[in-house]
């Protein structure tokens, strides 16, 4: 059929990218300051700031993996919703006194924070350098997913799909900024919610409706009766998702682009809202999968063979959504790391006095080198490429306790947050590469080792500062009175 043949996936594709272009064509930052260039001038209203988050959170495989997962496990995974429901509170109870923080400071990066809260180097060059260092083979992750999907629906050699991504994402969220990424997340977004909506319409008309596909499933996939590695999936999973769009650079500074205090409170409504209809529609399209593609695929084919043998017509745009929840994910990746590089480390240790046209001119040049490290690293696909893109969650969620105790526990002290922070990104880091815990440390994909590092991070954290000199007051009063003139 015409619909899924490679010619027109791959036409499919190509419009896709063209109409990226043109909308950051049309919304790209014009000013060469840090504040327009890497915070869109934190002048972006709710809509299009919700539309972000959503499509950023949302990476090339999401579709594959997360779908995947209630394929293969049914409602005892729906812990993993759980985690997206609780996320809308931290949004809300950290960006409220972080937006006028960022306001005030003219912040750009979230080590702006932890090296000028904590007044410490060490978590401010650790942290840049560790964020860095580990995002790099996340974009190359997302590189891996888009040129397997291009390469096997659309008949396009590997090599030339990674090479795609490289010359068009580099090259538009170069030309764009973090003004232009915002808005063709809003197309991304739209493109990702709307295909689920019509997708698992269609599915749930094909099976006969939600009773005969509940009929069709066994009691494991609708009774939920959680297991070891349930529990250990609801409880690392649980944790990520509400740590890592407060403390990931490229999430976090998402709080920082909001026009107003107003504006981002509908911003978290809006984004609670459309995080909980995509994990209802990722629960029952693995349970239809389930039904029409039987037992026994590995859980990234789900949807894929679901989709060839019941909606052939909608492949083209299954793999356009893979591609666009990559670039998503890529591009706000890439402004966050380049503005990181820049900013805590060039003006930070390098050369204090960059200008601020300097600064933005060394984030352009990064792109493009951390952009060809991921596609060197997606064309080798190393063994142990899902283990640094394990990292990366495990790093970014130690900064958690920093985060929180900062903005609401005047106790908090670098001491506390230094020992406590290097510890659970070693211990992490241990259980991740070389050691095989009790659950739920060994559970599957689960960021579990992040979980267990995070634990023994917000023990020392809080213990240490008990008894540590806190930050100086006069200190503290600097942000008391950014969150009292809010």
């Amino acid at each position: 059929m015409i619909w899924s043949s490679p010619y027109f996936i791959f036409g499919a594709v190509v419009v896709y990218l063209i109409v990226t272009i043109l909308v950051v064509y049309r919304y790209h930052s014009e000013k060469a300051t840090e504040e327009d260039y890497y915070v869109a001038g934190r002048n972006v209203g709710y809509i299009p700031n919700s539309f972000s988050i959503v499509a950023t959170l949302m990476s090339g495989g999401i579709y594959l993996g997360t779908v995947g997962w209630f394929y293969l496990k049914g409602v005892g995974f729906v812990g993993y919703g759980f985690a997206y429901a609780f996320m809308a509170f931290p949004l809300w109870y950290i960006g409220k006194r972080l937006w006028p923080v960022g306001k005030k400071f003219n912040y750009v990066t979230a080590q702006d924070f932890y090296g000028d809260f904590y007044q410490s180097e060490l978590l401010r060059l650790c942290g840049a350098v560790g964020t860095i260092i580990f995002l790099v083979p996340y974009f190359a992750s997302n590189a891996v997913a888009m040129g397997t999907v291009l390469e096997r629906f659309a008949g396009i050699p590997y090599l030339w799909g990674v090479l795609l991504l490289l010359v068009i994402g580099v090259g538009y969220t170069i030309y764009g900024g973090m003004r232009g990424v915002i808005y063709t997340d809003v197309l991304q977004g739209v493109l990702s919610l709307s295909f689920g909506v019509v997708a698992l319409s269609y599915l749930f008309y094909a099976v006969g409706g939600y009773s005969t596909m509940i009929d069709k499933l066994p009691e494991s996939h609708t009774l939920f009766t959680p297991d070891a590695i349930s529990f250990g999936l609801f409880l690392g999973w649980f944790v990520f998702m509400a740590a890592h769009p407060l403390t990931m650079g490229d999430r976090m500074t998402r709080m920082y682009t909001i026009r107003s205090l107003d504006e981002y409170r509908r911003n978290v409504v809006l984004t609670a809202a459309m995080l909980l209809v995509m994990v209802v529609i990722f629960l029952f399209l693995g349970m239809i999968s389930r039904v029409f593609a039987g037992p026994g695929l590995n859980m990234d084919q789900a949807i894929l063979v679901t989709i060839q043998k019941q909606a052939p017509w909608l492949m083209a745009w299954l793999v356009v959504v893979v591609w666009a929840c990559g670039m998503s994910t890529l591009d706000s990746g890439l402004v966050g790391a380049n503005a990181i590089l820049s900013k805590d480390i060039v003006r930070g240790f390098i050369k204090k006095d960059v200008s601020q046209e300097q600064s933005v001119l060394i984030g352009k040049w990064a792109m493009l080198v951390f952009g060809f490290l991921a596609v060197w690293i997606a064309l080798a696909r190393p063994p142990y490429i899902w283990a640094l893109v394990k990292l990366v969650v495990m790093f970014h969620m130690q900064f958690l306790p920093l985060l929180i105790g900062g903005l609401y526990w005047k106790r908090a002290s670098k001491l506390g947050a230094e020992v406590g922070w290097v510890v659970g990104v070693l211990l992490g880091t241990y259980y991740t590469f070389f050691a095989s815990g009790p659950p739920p440390i060994n559970v599957g994909s689960a960021p579990a080792p992040g979980f267990f590092g995070l634990l023994v991070n917000t023990v020392l954290f809080v213990g240490i500062s008990y008894f540590a000199s806190p930050l100086p007051k006069e200190h503290r009063a600097k942000y008391e009175e950014a969150w009292n003139e809010e």
